[in-house]
């Protein structure tokens, strides 16, 4: 009898957002554990960052070839579960929703994987028959997996608590620390560039935070989704008149990526909509960085207010400002907060810990024995 696989449904980098870097570690952690895998990668080869999750035909093709392609990977007698990321919008779920209902059909469990924080809310306003499939699909998974305690409610919503398990997420070691070229304060914004990741406020928080200071700089590193907005981003920096002292280097990859975060002294995280548990966050405590963000209930089990970080209830330029400002002026209090989230990163938050977790949940429906279900990083939550 041949071993027992997995079927990894669900995309890799390009480009490097959260879900394909999460599916990218677990592989790895796949590979390093000896378990075998088959996989159907939904990235988009042609991939626009403004075109995702929309209706077309070019998407259309897509779902409907990747779909084909599962059921076709099904036919092996070896797959014994079957692991699928979810969406938190309509039409892609409806892919993932298919995908589900042919792991049923053919028999197999499945485990889903919310790595977000607003599937809730996005099913509290869907349509009673729309309710209705979601529940007959995502619903009726073997398991559902949330990233942190407080986002339990994001899948038990439509599942069973005790079908629901958190896996915190987790992210690879960081290079050692790269020589800093000035002593200037460096703050890092790093996210995918919509509005509402925050952008617009970020810029309006530096101002406020460093006015009549030209010892502070700041970097906004990502991927813009049209050259329009990217225009009226930078207008925005020349109306407030500190243009001279942000960089907007676009896209960036890990070396880039790791480097902009050796040279930071501080990481603001300003997104405006409910955030699950952020990869770049977890880097950004990995490299040592004091994070400053919004409370959302992932980010709240993350980052701890006072200890690693600042975690602000108030979503306003004002408030970033205020938190940015006592951060610029106390080298110490950066020190010392980046060296606890530093801390709590290698206890709790590295990919292979990451795997371990993952792997937990997978064993048990491989044949394997089940794992113990608490683990450091749902403990250290509570």
């Amino acid at each position: 009898m041949s071993t027992p696989s997995v079927l990894v449904i669900g995309p890799e980098p390009p480009p490097a957002t959260g879900m394909e870097l999460a599916t990218h570690a677990l592989l790895e952690e796949l590979r390093n554990a000896g378990i075998r895998y088959e996989r159907v990668d939904t990235a988009d080869p042609d991939d626009d960052l403004a075109n995702r999750g929309r209706l077309s035909l070019h998407n259309l093709w897509l779902a409907i070839k990747h779909t084909a392609l599962a059921a076709w990977k099904l036919r092996r007698k070896d797959v014994a579960v079957v692991y699928v990321p979810i969406a938190q919008e309509f039409p892609a779920l409806f892919r993932e929703m298919a995908f589900i209902t042919i792991a049923r059909l053919a028999r197999r469990p499945v485990v889903l994987h919310l790595h977000g924080g607003m599937f809730r809310d996005f099913y509290s306003k869907q349509t009673p028959i729309r309710k209705w499939m979601i529940r007959a699909t995502v619903g009726r998974a073997t398991v559902g997996i949330v990233l942190t305690e407080r986002l339990r409610p994001a899948l038990e919503c439509v599942m069973p608590a005790e079908r629901v398990v958190c896996v915190a997420n987790g992210v690879s070691r960081p290079p050692a620390t790269i020589a800093r070229v000035d002593n200037r304060v460096h703050v890092l914004f790093l996210s995918s560039l919509f509005p509402w990741k925050g952008t617009h406020l970020f810029i309006e928080a530096f101002a406020r935070a460093t006015e009549g200071r030209s010892d502070v700089v700041g970097t906004l590193a990502g991927t813009w989704p049209s050259a329009e907005l990217r225009e009226r981003t930078l207008a925005f920096a020349d109306r407030l008149g500190i243009r001279d002292r942000l960089t907007f280097p676009g896209v960036v990859d890990r070396d880039e990526k790791r480097r902009l975060m050796s040279g930071a002294d501080i990481f603001c995280f300003t997104s405006l909509v409910p955030e699950g548990q952020p990869l770049v966050i977890l880097e950004a405590m990995a490299a040592g960085l004091p994070v400053v963000a919004f409370d959302w209930p992932g980010i709240a089990d993350t980052v701890l207010e006072g200890e690693t970080g600042v975690l602000l209830e108030d979503r306003s330029s004002e408030a970033v400002a205020d938190a940015l400002r006592v951060l610029v002026e106390d080298a110490a209090e950066r020190r010392r907060l980046g060296e606890a989230g530093r801390a709590r990163y290698e206890l709790l938050y590295t990919q292979e810990a990451f795997g371990r977790r993952v792997i937990g949940v997978l064993r048990p429906l491989l044949g394997g024995p089940v794992a113990r279900r608490e683990d450091p990083a749902i403990e250290a939550t509570r």
